[in-house]
């Protein structure tokens, strides 16, 4: 049995809207456990977490969720894309994603336009 890669499925594109608070998932109130560390604020428990000396709850905020499944679809997108058709910006943000094996560590930011970015990879970070 065979399957189409997901590039050739119309539904590939239509991915669906990204969890927002009070939208009807299980949202409370507590810690980011993601990019941004704040506390006290409306979060969604997105997983489980292992590390090598325990387990627990990953929960994460609304902008948090957001980068997360932009890495994700970024990551998808370019997994299935067929052999030799991706552009050099769709490598950048592939490799920008996590795919790559040494992951940018945002040591230097500055603001652009109201926004905070990494120098290095040029990312907006969600502070």
């Amino acid at each position: 049995m065979s399957f189409a890669p997901a590039v050739a499925r119309p539904w590939r594109d239509a991915w669906p809207p990204v969890a927002q608070p009070d939208d009807g998932h299980a949202w409370v109130t507590g810690n980011c456990w993601l990019y941004c560390r704040r506390e006290g604020v409306r979060v969604l428990w997105v997983g489980s977490v292992r590390t090598p000396g325990a387990t627990g709850d990953l929960y994460a905020c609304g902008p948090c969720v957001a980068e997360l499944d932009h890495m994700v679809c970024v990551q998808s997108h370019a997994r299935d894309a067929p052999a030799g058709t991706e552009t050099g910006k769709e490598a950048k943000a592939r490799n920008n994603s996590g795919s790559k094996s040494e992951a940018c560590e945002h040591r230097q930011i500055e603001k652009r336009d109201g926004k905070t970015h990494c120098r290095t990879c040029e990312r907006q970070l969600y502070l």
